[in-house]
């Protein structure tokens, strides 16, 4: 009875004192094995594996995407779910940051000086009206002063040209004005 032996093992098992066992997840075996080997790192693979072909990228996490050396992270401006092969670009003026994990992480960019943040994105300052950079509204020209539309600081606001036949006062004031008329 001391003469019986097991059968070698099929691939994908090895040889324990007790027969053969189907090697673990992430693991695989030739026929014949002693022992399993590991998939590489970052590498999965099913139970009873029988060859290193059968070691494959995890699935990326949301954020990343899968290249032939695996998962990388996506980029500013860009995003990906869970499992992507490439990254998606935000729409035109939109903006993310690396590793944006869904559409809804991509966000305006703020607005330059001369414009406001709509839902919409940006729109440019109205006539008389001035926004510095990143403003959510656009701020009024000072009593009696103008501006063209996209104007950036208060100082685009001047004061408007006189009718014919009035002057400018050094000081305009309301009181000053209504005195015009």
């Amino acid at each position: 009875a001391d003469d019986c032996a097991f059968a070698p093992c099929l691939a994908g098992y090895y040889m324990t004192e007790s027969g053969c066992e189907q090697c673990e997840e992430n693991s695989y075996s030739g026929a014949g094995a002693s022992s399993c080997v590991t998939c590489p790192e970052g590498m999965v693979s099913s139970a009873g594996s029988s060859s290193a072909d059968d070691c494959a990228f995890a699935p990326c996490l949301a954020g990343y995407y899968m290249t032939e050396s695996g998962c990388q992270q996506c980029g500013e401006n860009s995003y990906s779910g869970a499992g992507a092969s490439s990254c998606v670009s935000c729409a035109v003026d939109m903006i993310s940051a690396p590793g944006s994990t869904s559409e809804s992480d991509c966000i305006y960019a703020p607005c330059y000086a001369g414009s406001y943040m709509t839902e919409s994105g940006c729109r440019l300052c109205g006539a008389n009206t001035y926004s510095e950079n990143g403003a959510a509204s656009c701020r009024p020209c000072p009593a009696l002063t103008i501006s063209n539309p996209g104007s950036s600081s208060s100082s685009d606001c001047v004061f408007a040209s006189c009718l014919a036949g009035y002057y400018m006062t050094e000081r305009p004031s309301l009181l000053a004005w209504l005195d015009t008329i």
